[in-house]
């Protein structure tokens, strides 16, 4: 932190002034200095004084005290002084200059006062110290002090703490106190440290600094501890410590010295106190008071001459957009102030972290980060909060509530309110829109409790901090910031507006679909208030509720009755509500302009009341309106409420106002009663309590309070008003009243005079005279009570009451009644006839059923039919069924839309009977919307055409075109369609009718009926849809149609969907329409477009007008642009004179050119000099070659251009060759150099030279080198002396770099090959000894050109000299100067090698094999011969050469690829194979696959290649190849390929030996060959296998295995493997399943296959044969198991060598099969059988098979 000298607040006086004390007041806008002149001078934040004042004594007499400290009361209000006369006054200042100023507390003590302090978190209380070592805090309220603490030394300091919650002190002693101000009545007092010596300077920031006049600096911790210490008693000009200061936070320390001030401050990583360094001012002498501003921006410092200097203490200043100012007064406090107005707020961290980032949201709020603080500010309303924050710095604020901060962090949302220093809260959301969030803080208190007294302070004493967010799309919560409590609503749809009323209990939310809905908070209840909402708001500071549907503006004055809506008709949208001065307006755009609509103040003011329960206002309020449905609603919310809140006299006279005249009678005499019962008892009087029960109809709540209050009278009259005797009667007997039992008889005897005889004979039957009830229920024509009576005390013996009875009830029609006294007097048929009678078919069926079961199904249709006529159809089904009657059952389900049941029934009839009851109940579905249903029963119904109807109306297009053309013609289905499509047409269901048309591809009908109804929309739709290639004509005719009718903004809309904007723009032109045409030029052609429009308009209106129209449009420029592009310059020049005269100039100066490219050039040149612009006109005579009138113009309007029309006319003699007057121009001109370059440019040098000889001698030798040069490029001379005289004339010189230039100017071409070789040694010659700086570049420069040339030893040579030794090899070889590169190389080993490989591949290259084989390359040569595949010469080569057996076997393998490759076949393969056999194949994994390949393709020859070569051929090259795969060790993976071969080998000479024996064999060879068909075509497999076994006379196993060949032929044939059915095989596992099939058919000749196929169609046919593969048994795994074994030897020995492949498994366990294969065939050959067989029959205890 660095000090900077800001300004002399007072002066230095003359003599001794000292500064004895001063202060900055909380608030930063005063500093309070006083001198010893005793008198206090007040200086505003500029440093101007405004006010000033003297002190008081304490006693009347002479001033003779000093003031010893001064310190403001927190709230800057008050001012204490301590003096040292014993006293301390607290003045009352204000807060504005001007105040009066006066003394509000005055406190006398018996010692002098010597220090004092206003701790900040005191503000009635202030610390003292006192000469006797008494410490006190004087108490304002009670103008009293108190002692703190009492030491027995002098206190010299007091300082406080940053927090104002503690005090230290200071002593002459040195010993140092502190006392803390505890939270609640305790304190705390210690004494912590113990300086060394009198501590003078004392103060108290993050540690207490302490200073005296030992030359030393001391801070200690708040507990004592010796924290850190400066010593300067070695510097001769530090001296006695006098003072000190903090800043605010406790950071930095000022410390007060002679001539100087010492600064410390601390570092926040290590928490150690630095010295910043020493202020030294001359002069000054010793610092007496020193004071900081609260802002920690200034320090004041005063001396002991008076003078009282202010200091920026600041770390840094920094400007945010131009607009704000950021002071760091230190890391932890920043004041932003705005420039625009010096307003400020001082952004400081409460927990002393350092402020990192600062940022300014609307340029009104202020955000700041620290490492785990954040810190939010209002710049207007100047409230800071600082909250615990950790976050990676990517907080998204929303500033949209004037209350509160909302931070969006990781998607959490935190509310912080302005002001308070904790998290208002925080909640979990996605949607941060300020739609979608609504916060209400304390804007409106909660609504009082009505049990609580109107003089209640409830609604001050609560927060209602509010908020509405969005838990996810469709679900609200609505959360008490302030309890925690939240409230969620779901909705079906995702919500995109919501929004709190001021006081949060009511909340408005609007979904996608545009519907408004009210959801109240307290009650939970949601209300839908409006449907296509498009804009909706509450009135501020009001609830009632602005909405716009469509046209209308829905006003609820009333939110809580939502059914009083107030609606205006608007044109336009709502843009916003406005409510100032009393009144509410709603602004609306109506296009043009915007309406405002004004709203009834009144009633919103009514709704503010009610809802604040001022009903005194609410009353005045609707006083004042007419009587309406919306006031006379709201005098009824009014009265409700008043009577809720006990409110008589309110509710009287709503009563009165809404002509309830009894009402209101009935509450002025509770009115009365509440005064009669006296103001203390009021509403909680019995008789009040119990008229508002009976207001509110609770009789039986009138009757408690009353019988509590012992009112019984009041009770009984009570209800006798009311004309309930029976509940009077029981009161009084409850009570026991003594008139009960009168009460009970008067009762009776009315009963009895007022023909009551029902409420009479209840008393009698309750009193227990059950005949003299009777007879009163008789006499009343009550038979049915009578009846009960009898039942329920069960009084049958009387036979006659009995039949008295019985016909009481028949003659009041109670038949069921009558019939169950008969059937209890046993008179069963009368009681039967009267269940009938009576209906009472339940009793009447059950006694049938006892006594007369023949009439039981009579009576159950009786019953059935009598339940339909009842309409109790469901009932009734079961009597139908129970009485057999189908139909009746049918219709009754029916009529009960019982349709399941009906169904049920009518399948029992016949289709005929059924259709009709089929098509109702299809009917019935289809209402139902269970068209499947109803589908069915239509079709059971016969009736199609109706289900196709019914899906058609639910738009169910596909599946009533499926049932249509299931069950009609397709003729049928298009007349359907278009005659029901008509008729929806018809009756205005186009969309259904649409569909009709489409489904049967009749499009045009649905155009044209849209283009009848006008729905041009939807014609345009189907246009494009179904005839692209007349949307644009359709466009063009819809909107020329509307165009006509008038309708030009729908003509407008179909002129630009078929691109033809610009008739929509004359459209509006021809009507006048200006606006419109430059709206739509605007929107589709763009602004140029639009301007052009505006153009026309002017033009339209012409002169002054037109150019009044483009300056109002902002235009004028653009079009006076346009007329010059348009060529309409006299508009132009009228727009420009009347509108925009610095235009005119330009205007010249287009028509000028306009007229020059029109070729009038005078007219031309006249505008050319109006707009200035003469040179232009010079330029244009020059152009054309008027060099006269050019002349004239330059020489009358611009002397300076003169020379140019003579360069210019020089120019042109250029071009026509005529030097000599070109020269004289170009010297006319001044220009001679430009002569010069004519002639050289011309090749003219004899007068080149002569020119420079006499205008530019200077250039002699120039122009002489130059001419020499040209004369070298041209080859002039044909020699090389040229070129060598040119180059020695600049060497001569001693001009180098241009002799380099000179020799290398000669050119390929110009000389032979020697002479330029010897002109460009010269160069590279000149450049090694003259100039080595370019040695490098001429010799890649020349040897590039002799490469170019061929000369390449030469150019070698040159860079060897140049030791480029490398790049000289690389020439040689380039140019194939083998010997030259060899002799370069020499003594370089890489380069020698390199050399070599490169002569090597030259050699290679041009196939020379004899050099190859000279140089010993014995492998390249052969590669050569290879690569040329001359294998005869390669093999001769190799013989010569004796290569190795190796080597001879890989070249044998690269010819075996050579021919693979090349796809060969035939005589090449055994060309392949014979190769292999004389040279030997290589014995290495990397040629596995050239064997495996040649195998298949030996192995995979067709009938037709074997027959070709030869079968004898094919044999001996399947032998060999059999040997050559014999001969290759090691490679397992041939194994399989070499027994193939073998087995194929083997078949060939069973055939050859002949006799059934080897031929049996020679099948089973085939059969075991079958495992192989990754070698062989499978096809080729089963033929071979199926004609062995055939010519044997297996013909079962040859049919198995030739149909199988079939069925491969015909897969081939497709070329598709999953044709083919393996199940015959599933279980034969020797036969492999591939999923690819061979490319070619092994028999080529169709006729061939035929043959096989036939013979399996003829074997197919024979029964006897058995077709398939045997049942699982010990041999089913073997093919085999269809081939008789033979006896004969061989047969026994080659099966015993064989079986082991036939059977399942392919694994043998012995140890070299491929010998013994070997050595079998061998024994074979040589027919030695029996010595063969002693030794293979020990072999089976070797093998090992599965």
């Amino acid at each position: 932190m660095q000090l900077t000298y800001i300004q002399t607040v007072m002066a230095a006086s003359e003599g001794i002034q000292k500064v004895t004390a001063m202060c900055y007041s909380p608030n930063d806008r005063r500093l309070a200095v006083c001198l010893m002149d005793r008198i206090v001078y007040l200086f505003d934040e500029n440093g101007e004084r405004r006010e000033k004042f003297s002190t008081k004594p304490a006693d009347k007499g002479p001033k003779n005290y000093i003031v010893r400290a001064m310190a403001f009361s927190p709230d800057s209000n008050r001012l204490a002084i301590a003096q040292s006369d014993n006293s301390v006054f607290v003045y009352k200042l204000g807060l504005e200059w001007g105040d009066k100023k006066s003394i509000c507390n005055k406190f006398i003590q018996t010692s002098p006062i010597t220090s004092l302090v206003w701790p900040l978190s005191r503000l009635n209380e202030f610390v003292y110290g006192l000469a006797e070592g008494k410490v006190k805090v004087g108490v304002l309220k009670t103008n009293k002090p108190q002692v703190l603490y009492s030491t027995d030394s002098y206190v010299v300091a007091l300082a406080s703490n940053p927090d104002g919650t503690g005090t230290v002190s200071a002593h002459l002693d040195g010993s140092i106190h502190r006392f803390l101000f505890a939270d609640g009545n305790g304190t705390s007092h210690a004494k912590i440290a113990h300086h060394r010596c009198v501590p003078y300077a004392l103060a108290w920031g993050h540690h207490i600094c302490v200073a005296g006049n030992d030359s030393m600096v001391v801070f200690y911790d708040n507990e004592g501890g010796l924290e850190r210490t400066f010593d300067y008693s070695n510097d001769p000009t530090c001296r006695e410590f006098t003072t000190a200061v903090f800043n605010p936070t406790g950071e930095a320390v000022v410390v007060g010295n002679y001539d100087s001030f010492y600064i410390f401050s601390l570092n926040a990583r290590t928490e150690t106190w630095e010295d910043v360094g020493v202020k030294k001012v001359p002069n000054m002498y010793s610092v007496t008071s020193l004071a900081w501003k609260r802002d920690g921006s200034r320090v004041a410092i005063g001396t002991l001459c008076g003078v009282c200097d202010t200091y920026d203490a600041c770390i840094r200043r920094s400007r945010y957009k131009g607009k704000f100012e950021f002071t760091y007064v230190s890391p932890s406090q920043v004041i932003v102030k705005r420039l625009s107005n010096g307003s400020r707020i001082i952004l400081k961290s409460l927990y002393g972290c350092e402020i990192t980032k600062i940022n300014i949201f609307q340029d009104q709020y202020v955000a700041g980060n620290t490492a785990s603080t954040l810190l939010l500010g209002d710049l207007n309303t100047l409230k800071l909060s600082e909250v615990q924050w950790h976050s990676p710095g990517n907080e998204k604020f929303v500033f949209d509530n004037p209350s509160v901060c909302m931070v969006y962090s990781a998607g959490e949302l935190s509310l912080i309110e302005y002001g308070s220093n904790e998290v208002l809260g925080s909640v979990r959301t996605e949607f941060m829109s300020g739609h979608l969030l609504s916060v209400r803080i304390n804007e409106r208190p909660p609504r009082k409790d009505p049990e609580v007294n109107e003089g209640s302070l409830q609604d001050g004493d609560q927060d209602n901090k509010k908020m509405a967010y969005l838990l996810d799309a469709a679900t609200v919560a609505v959360k008490d910031l302030s309890s925690g409590q939240s409230s969620m609503v779901n909705h079906d749809c995702r919500i995109d507006w919501l929004e709190l009323n001021t006081r949060g209990n009511l909340l408005l939310f609007r979904d996608k679909r545009r519907h408004l809905h009210l959801f109240d908070v307290e009650t939970q209840v949601r209300t839908t208030l409006l449907s296509f909402c498009t804009y909706v708001q509450w009135v501020p500071e009001s609830d009632v509720v602005v909405a716009q549907n469509r046209g209308n503006l829905c006003v609820w004055y009333n939110i809580h009755a939502t059914d009083q809506v107030t609606v205006h008709a608007i044109r336009g949208d709502v843009e916003e509500i406005e409510r100032v001065g009393g009144r509410t307006e709603v602004i609306v755009d109506e296009g043009i302009s915007a309406a405002s609509y004004l709203l009834d103040e009144a009633l919103i003011t009514f709704g503010t009341a009610i809802d604040d329960r001022d009903y005194s206002s609410a009353i005045d309020i609707l006083e004042t309106l007419e009587m309406s449905p919306e006031a006379e609603g709201m005098w009824r919310q009014l009265s409700d409420q008043a009577m809720a809140n006990r409110h008589i006299a309110i509710a009287e006279r709503c009563a009165a106002a809404l002509g309830d005249v009894g009402r209101a009678c009935f509450l002025r005499k509770v009115g009365k009663l509440i005064e009669n019962a006296g103001s203390d008892t009021g509403l909680d009087h019995w008789s009040v309590r119990a008229q508002l029960s009976i207001l509110n109809k609770d009789l039986r709540g009138a009757e408690d309070i009353m019988l509590g209050a012992g009112q019984t009278e009041s009770a009984i009259e009570m209800y006798k008003k009311v004309k309930q005797f029976d509940e009077a009667i029981m009161v009084a007997e409850s009570r026991k009243h003594p008139n009960a039992v009168k009460m009970r008889e008067d009762y009776l005897t009315h009963l009895l005079s007022t023909r009551q005889e029902e409420r009479a004979g209840q008393l009698k039957e309750q009193e227990g005279d059950y005949d003299k009830a009777i007879a009163l229920y008789l006499k009343g024509g009550l038979p049915a009570k009578a009846a009960n009576v009898i039942k329920s005390r069960n009084m049958f013996n009387d036979s006659s009451l009995l039949e008295r009875v019985a016909s009481a009830l028949t003659t009041a029609g109670l038949h069921d009644r009558a019939g169950e006294l008969y059937e209890e007097m046993g008179q069963l048929q009368r009681g039967l006839d009267s269940y009938i009678k009576g209906h009472a078919f339940r009793q009447a069926v059950e006694l049938a059923r006892r006594h007369f079961p023949s009439q039981v199904v009579e009576l159950q249709e009786s019953w059935g039919d009598w339940l339909v006529n009842q309409k109790q159809v469901d009932m009734a089904i079961n009597h139908f069924i129970e009485a057999n009657c189908s139909t009746k059952a049918i219709e009754a389900a029916l009529s009960a839309r019982q349709w399941q049941k009906a169904a049920q029934f009518a399948e029992n009839l016949d289709l005929e009977a059924a259709r009709p009851y089929y098509k109702r109940i299809a009917r019935h579905y289809e209402q139902c919307k269970q068209l499947d249903e109803a589908e069915k029963y239509f079709v059971a119904a016969q009736s199609p055409k109706l289900a196709v109807e019914m899906f058609t109306k639910a738009s169910l297009w596909d599946r009533a075109h499926k049932l249509a053309t299931t069950y009609m013609s397709e003729r049928e289905v298009s007349m359907l369609y278009i005659s029901q499509a008509q008729r929806m047409e018809a009756s205005g269901k186009l969309k259904e009718a649409e569909q009709l048309y489409v489904k049967v591809n009749e499009p045009d009908l649905a155009i044209n009926m849209y283009k009848k109804q006008r729905k041009y929309d939807a014609m345009v739709r189907l246009v494009a849809k179904y005839r692209k290639e007349l949307l644009k004509e359709t466009h063009q005719f819809l909107a020329q149609h509307l165009e006509s009718e008038g309708n030009l903004r729908d003509a407008e809309h179909h002129y630009c969907e078929a691109s033809e904007w610009l008739s929509a723009v004359n459209m509006f032109r021809s009507n006048n329409m200006w606006e419109e045409a430059i709206r739509v030029a605007k929107l589709h052609g763009g602004a140029n477009a639009s301007k052009r429009v505006a153009y026309a308009w002017a033009l339209a209106l012409g002169g002054e007008a037109g150019a009044k129209l483009l300056t109002k449009l902002g235009l004028i420029e653009p079009a006076i642009e346009y007329a010059m592009e348009s060529g309409a310059f006299d508009h132009a020049f009228e727009l420009a004179r009347s509108s925009l005269q610095r235009k005119l100039p330009d205007i010249h100066l287009k028509h000028a050119l306009y007229l020059e490219d029109e070729e009038k050039y005078p007219a031309a040149e006249e505008e050319f000099v109006h707009a200035n612009k003469p040179r232009e006109a010079v330029d244009m005579y020059v152009h054309q070659q008027d060099w006269t009138n050019a002349m004239r113009v330059a020489e009358t309007y611009d002397p300076a251009a003169v020379p140019e029309v003579y360069a210019g006319e020089a120019k042109a003699c250029v071009e026509r060759r005529d030097w000599r007057h070109a020269e004289e121009l170009f010297i006319a001109a001044a220009k001679p150099e430009m002569a010069l370059a004519m002639y050289q440019e011309a090749g003219l040098w004899d007068e080149a030279l002569a020119l420079t000889q006499q205008h530019l001698p200077h250039k002699m030798n120039e122009v002489h080198m130059a001419h020499q040069s040209a004369a070298a490029l041209r080859g002039v001379g044909g020699s090389k002396s040229d070129f060598l005289a040119n180059g020695r004339l600049w060497e001569t010189s001693g001009q180098w770099s241009q002799a380099i230039d000179a020799y290398l100017t000669a050119k390929a071409g110009l000389l032979p090959g020697d002479d330029l070789e010897e002109v460009w040694e010269q160069a590279v010659r000149i450049a090694k000894k003259e100039l080595r700086s370019r040695y490098l570049e001429v010799v890649a420069e020349v040897t590039r050109r002799l490469r170019e040339i061929k000369r390449y030893e030469g150019a070698a040579e040159l860079l060897r000299e140049a030791q480029q030794l490398e790049s000289a090899v690389e020439c040689a070889m380039e140019g194939e100067c083998w010997s030259k590169a060899r002799e370069l190389a020499q003594g370089a080993p890489g380069l020698e090698d390199r050399v070599e490989r490169n002569y090597q591949s030259f050699l290679s290259g041009q196939g020379n094999t004899e050099g190859l084989l000279e140089l010993g390359h014995t492998n390249a040569a052969l590669d050569v011969v290879a690569k040329a595949k001359d294998w005869n010469r390669l093999w001769e080569m190799a013989n010569k050469e004796r290569i190795s057996p190796a080597e001879r076997a890989q070249y044998a393998a690269l010819r075996v690829q050579q021919i693979l490759e090349e796809g060969g076949n035939g005589e090449l393969l055994d060309e392949a194979v014979r190769t292999l056999d004389t040279h030997g194949a290589p014995n290495s994994p990397t040629y596995s696959n050239i064997y495996l390949e040649l195998t298949r393709r030996v192995l995979g020859r067709n009938s037709s290649q074997e027959s070709s070569i030869g079968e004898a051929a094919h044999t001996t090259t399947v032998l060999t190849l059999r040997k050559v795969l014999y001969s290759v060790k090691g490679l397992n993976e041939l194994d399989e390929a070499l027994l193939a071969c073998h087995y194929t080998n083997l078949a060939s000479v069973c055939k050859d030996l002949g006799g059934r024996d080897m031929m049996e064999l020679r099948a089973k060879i085939f059969i075991s060959l079958l495992r192989y068909s990754q070698y062989i075509p499978v096809d080729k497999l089963f033929y071979q296998a199926g004609e062995a076994c055939k010519q044997q006379g297996h013909t079962n196993l040859a049919f198995v295995l030739l149909n199988r060949y079939v069925d491969l032929t015909e897969a081939i044939e497709e070329g598709d493997a999953n044709l083919l059915d393996n199940s015959d095989f599933a279980n034969a596992t020797a036969v492999n399943f591939l999923d690819t099939l061979p490319t070619q058919q092994y028999l080529p000749d169709e006729d061939t296959r035929e043959e096989v196929r036939d013979w399996v169609l003829s074997v197919c046919m024979d029964n006897s044969i058995d077709q398939t593969l045997p049942s699982e048994g010990p041999k089913v795994k073997t093919l085999f198991i269809f081939i008789s074994p033979k006896s004969s030897s061989i047969f026994f020995l080659l099966s015993i060598c064989f079986c082991p492949y036939v059977l399942n498994s392919f694994y043998l366990s012995f140890i070299n099969l491929r010998l013994l294969e070997l050595f079998m065939l061998d024994c074979i050959l040589l027919m030695l059988l029996a010595a063969l067989c002693q030794e293979l029959l020990s072999l089976p205890n070797q093998m090992n098979c599965e």
